[in-house]
């Protein structure tokens, strides 16, 4: 893959990052492959856990979000490119709205690219962390 490809990779998934920061949830979905595989790690105190397939289990995963968890921080600190893929990495802090407790981890996500279409999006972070803060 030329590193023009990699530009335009990064580029897109830097305007997922920013679609999501604004709650412009019509725009992060024009970016996702309609058979896109969006995973969060199992995490039995996590409802948004686990894999998402398709618009409309992003649209699940969206909702269950919102619902449980407020994302106070999001922040991409470095965006890595090759080939398909790019790797992001940042920190986020958090608060389990079923506890009123936060947290705060780095993350790595890792995000495929089909033709210009993200096709997976599978995000690593401290879920101990996150599993205190859900745990009743």
């Amino acid at each position: 893959m030329e590193s023009n490809a990699w530009v335009e990779n990064v580029s897109t998934v830097q305007r997922l990052y920013a679609a999501f920061g604004r709650g412009d949830i019509g725009s992060v979905i024009a970016a996702l492959s309609p058979d896109v595989v969006w995973g969060e790690p199992d995490n039995p105190f996590n409802p948004a856990a686990g894999t998402w397939r398709g618009h409309a289990g992003f649209l699940e995963w969206a909702s269950i979000g919102r619902q449980s968890e407020e994302i106070l921080r999001l922040e991409p600190r470095q965006f890595i490119a090759q080939g398909d893929m790019v790797a992001v990495v940042g920190h986020t802090a958090c608060i389990a709205r079923p506890t009123g407790r936060g947290y705060e981890t780095d993350f790595v996500h890792l995000v495929t690219l089909r033709g210009g279409k993200i096709t997976r999006f599978q995000e690593f972070f401290d879920t101990y962390v996150a599993a205190e803060a859900f745990r009743s």
